[in-house]
This record gives structure tokens, C-alpha cells and sequence, in this order.
């Protein structure tokens, strides 16, 4: 097997749980076939003691089985077909854990304290905050109210992510409001308006900006989409978002302009 190849193996398993260490245990079982631990450890050049330790863990994966043979202990690799078996598992607990995750939170959520006064403020840092602010809006029961240098934020979201999100948003009967300043990805986003259930106007760029708030709820999330400094500030309160969402949105949404046809 090319490098390449094995590159590619080691990044799929590591979807099943596995490291870079069991993969490569797994790839040399099926490339030798039955063995010892003590075998392997040697063929691998690898610590016996933490061979066994990465055999434990195929083991409980499925991914390998054991055997005995004159009182020795022998390792062998199960079918690789077996990866669309755990696939299919993996599924059906994704589905059982659908149907019933609603409730768990439900149940949790009823136990969390809350003090109007008070408001909760999280921080996520990096893209992966910006993906979990984006699903969080998909619990919204009002608009969503968006104003974002979109140009940045498609870039470091991922366009691709972004139209998706639009769809599975617009599945769920949220309805958005979107400030933009004029580029190229608004003008897609503006095609799709009704499919997306958005509006789209657009104000424009004097200064150099790299930000943006989004609102639902009685939330709003600012972000600083300053390369290095990637950051989402989640505050749920309210208030505040009262004061965003009835005064300054609607005063910049009455200032911005429709997108020309």
C-alpha cells in the first residue's frame, strides 16, 4: 500500500474511533494474517506492551478478533466490509438518539437557573464557534436577523456550509433578514431568496470592518472575523437583544438598499 493510500485508510478509520497507532495495528493485521501480540510487536517494531494496549482497542471497536492455538494467543483482522457493519450501528444509534434527544434536553434545560437580570455570556473561538453559533440559530422561533461582512464570514465558514445551513434554516420555517455589504456570494444568496425564506439588502463598505452580529431569540452572537482572532460572543438576555432586534437592526434595515434584479 502506497503512503498515499494509507493516508487515506488511517483518515476514514479515524471516523470509527481509531488513532493513527490502531489503524496501522489493523493495516498489518490484514497484511499478515493471524499473530501473536508478541509477533506483531516485533514485525512492527513497535513496544509489545503498547501493541496490546492498541489490540484491546480493535478489539472492542470490531475491528479485529482473537483466536487460541496451542495455549497461544493469536490476533487476526476481521473483513474490512466490516466498517459498512459499524457504519450501519453508528446510524441506527444516530436515529434512536434523534427520536429521543429532544426530551433530554428538555428535561435538562428545566434544570438550568435563570435570572433575567443576569445575562449568560459564552465565547467560542475559531470556525468551529461559528458553526455552533450557526446550528444554535436553528432553534429560533422568531427571525433571524443577520449583519455581516458575508464576504469573510462565507470564506471562513465555507461557502458550501453556509448555503447548506440556508436550506436546512429554511426547512425549519425560520425566516432571516440578511444586512450585507455588496459582493459576490449576497448576490447568489439574494437568487435564492425565496427558497432560502430571506431578504437581502445591502449597505455600503466605507471603512474597513471585520465583524458581524446575528440574532434569535432572546440572543446575540458577535463575531470578530479577524483572521488569527476568529472569536463568537454569545450573550442570551432579553434586553439587550430587544434593543438590537426593535431599534439598531431595524434603523440599519430601513438605511441599507434592496439588491437590483
Amino acid at each position: 500500500m502506497k503512503n498515499i493510500e494509507k493516508q487515506h485508510v488511517i483518515a476514514q478509520l479515524r471516523h470509527f474511533g481509531c488513532s493513527e497507532q490502531e489503524s496501522e495495528v489493523y493495516i498489518y493485521c490484514l497484511s499478515y494474517g493471524p499473530e501473536t501480540i508478541q509477533k506483531m510487536a516485533k514485525g512492527m517494531g513497535k513496544n509489545r506492551t503498547t501493541v496490546y494496549s492498541e489490540v484491546e482497542q480493535l478489539l472492542k471497536k470490531g475491528l479485529l478478533h482473537e483466536s487460541r492455538k496451542d495455549k497461544k494467543r493469536y490476533i487476526g483482522s476481521e473483513n474490512p466490509n466490516v466498517l459498512y457493519s459499524l457504519l450501519q450501528q453508528r446510524e441506527n444509534e444516530i436515529g434512536v438518539l434523534k427520536n429521543n434527544l429532544g426530551y433530554a434536553v428538555e428535561l435538562l434545560t428545566n434544570l438550568k437557573p435563570f435570572d433575567a437580570r443576569t445575562p449568560t455570556v459564552r465565547l467560542y473561538e475559531g470556525v468551529g464557534g461559528f458553526k455552533k453559533m450557526l446550528e444554535e440559530t436553528l432553534s429560533a422561533k422568531n427571525e433571524v436577523l443577520v449583519f455581516t461582512h458575508v464576504k469573510l464570514f462565507s470564506e471562513l465558514v465555507d461557502s458550501e456550509y453556509l448555503e447548506k445551513y440556508f436550506k436546512r434554516r429554511s426547512e425549519k420555517e425560520i425566516h432571516t433578514r440578511l444586512i450585507f455589504p455588496p459582493c459576490d456570494f449576497a448576490d447568489r444568496v439574494n437568487l435564492k431568496s425565496k427558497e432560502y425564506k430571506i431578504k437581502v439588502r445591502l449597505v455600503p463598505i466605507e471603512d474597513d470592518w471585520k465583524a458581524g452580529i446575528f440574532s434569535w431569540n432572546d440572543i446575540i452572537a458577535i463575531q470578530s472575523l479577524t483572521e488569527g482572532k476568529l472569536t463568537c460572543t454569545i450573550m442570551d438576555n432579553k434586553d439587550v437583544a430587544h434593543f438590537y432586534r426593535k431599534i439598531i437592526f431595524e434603523l440599519l434595515w430601513l438605511q441599507s438598499k434592496e439588491i437590483s434584479l
